[in-house]
């Protein structure tokens, strides 16, 4: 349809170029690097906002056409702005179908020379509802009409590529998504085959071991009522409680779950002090020492067998990993305030620290993981994946510290165990 403005267009006799930049916080928009093309362009163009048309952008070459500045234009209707014949019901029809209009001005007389086109686009959102209109404004005279055509075209096919573009970026987006999921998944399942592997491997073990225990077992009941000095008696008592762990570790393991006993209070204080006598004579074969800093009692819930096994792991690595003169360090002390806010629990915390090698950084990460060792053929990489699943199963965690700067080297393992009562009062609590 073609319409003949009443209103033709003029070139204003100032240059606008020094007016307000258009708002880039109104809708549709255009980024900096498509604003600075924008304006300038020799065409006039323009970026309409909503059913009422409201001026959002205008380059440099509408204002002049429009004779008047950005300031005037933007923020306000365009039917208010400008009474070009035709354009206002173009406007409406471009907005309400979503179809590219192009309206030309009828022929003029040789001394009206000048004609117009008005090209019209629909702005979307994602989701392909109607947010504006972009208008181009193009003097079509006979020998420039065939190049105008082509830059409407290039115009379009630029604002297709923008789509496309974004397209692409957003489908690489998923495939990187997609790509990640897919290695935390194989990572899952050689994780999960690995504590397949360990399983039958304790079930084994722990099967081949229960019958010369048993026998063992059968030795020392028989053994005890023989001996008659009191510190002997005393060697016979810790071998059959040590056997008696031995026993209930093998249980565990052809179960592979905790034995069937409720766990019970008891206090840390004084399993470390006998876990530290029993292994006392092997670090002073060493010549090692080792130094137990109590400062509190330590009273939690939890199953003593598995706490004993965890304090033994962390202190036979400690034995490991300390040279002949060195010390290790056995620390029990209530948690700080800023470690219970953090575990929701009351509890305390058991470290214990050598002054050994220390651990390579590209190991830390590692220690947890089961058959992972650094001891070698000595080791079997199952000591500290152990403690932390019993750690964990309690609500407990542990953290490590190390470092190998020579002179200052040395490993801390921290434990922190939540006390028997696990209420815990933060010290800010959050405003009602």
């Amino acid at each position: 349809m073609i319409r003949k403005s009443s209103i033709r267009p003029k070139e204003a006799s100032d240059d606008p170029e020094s007016d307000i930049n258009p708002r880039p916080d109104r809708r549709p928009d255009v980024s900096n690097i498509e604003r600075s093309i924008l304006d300038t362009s020799p065409l006039p163009m323009a970026a309409l906002a909503g059913p009422d048309h409201i001026l959002r952008y205008v380059n440099r070459a509408f204002c002049r056409l429009a004779r008047k500045t950005r300031d005037e234009l933007t923020g306000k209707p365009f039917a208010e702005l400008v009474a070009w014949e035709g354009c206002l019901a173009l406007l409406n029809r471009v907005y309400s179908t979503g179809e590219v209009e192009i309206q030309i001005e009828p022929e003029r007389t040789e001394a009206q020379s000048a004609r117009w086109s008005y090209t019209m686009w629909p702005v979307c959102d994602a989701q392909d509802h109607p947010m504006g209109v972009m208008m181009q404004v193009t003097e079509t005279t006979q020998f420039h009409q065939r190049a105008i055509a082509v830059n409407e075209q290039l115009l379009l096919s630029g604002v297709r590529q923008h789509e496309l573009r974004e397209t692409a970026e957003k489908l690489n987006v998923q495939l990187q998504l997609e790509i990640a999921d897919r290695k935390r998944m194989e990572r899952a399942l050689v994780h999960s085959e690995k504590l397949a592997v360990t399983a039958r491997f304790a079930s084994t073990m722990a099967h081949e071991i229960n019958n010369p225990l048993e026998a063992m077992t059968n030795l020392v009941f028989l053994l005890a009522p023989l001996q008659t000095n009191s510190e002997a008696r005393a060697y016979i008592a810790t071998l059959e409680d040590q056997m008696q762990g031995l026993r209930r570790i093998t249980t565990q393991a052809l179960k592979f779950h905790r034995d069937g006993n409720k766990p019970a209070i008891f206090k840390l204080n004084a399993v470390l002090r006998e876990v530290a006598d029993f292994y006392r004579p092997q670090a002073e074969k060493q010549g090692m020492i080792v130094y137990q800093r109590i400062e509190t009692d330590g009273t939690i819930l939890a199953f003593r067998g598995e706490i004993v096994q965890v304090v033994t792991n962390l202190l036979l690595n400690a034995f490991d990993a300390t040279p002949a003169g060195g010390q290790v360090i056995i620390h029990l002390y209530p948690a700080p305030r800023w470690l219970c806010e953090i575990r929701a629990s009351s509890g305390y915390c058991l470290s214990i620290a050598d002054s050994g090698s220390g651990i390579a950084p590209q190991d830390r990460a590692r220690i947890y993981q089961p058959f992972f060792t650094t001891k070698g053929e000595r080791g079997t990489g199952l000591g500290l994946w152990v403690s932390a699943g019993i750690v964990n199963r309690i609500g407990g965690s542990i953290r490590v510290w190390s470092t190998r700067r020579p002179g200052r080297s040395g490993t801390c393992f921290s434990v922190f165990l939540p006390a028997e009562q696990t209420a815990f009062t933060p010290l800010r609590r959050r405003a009602k």
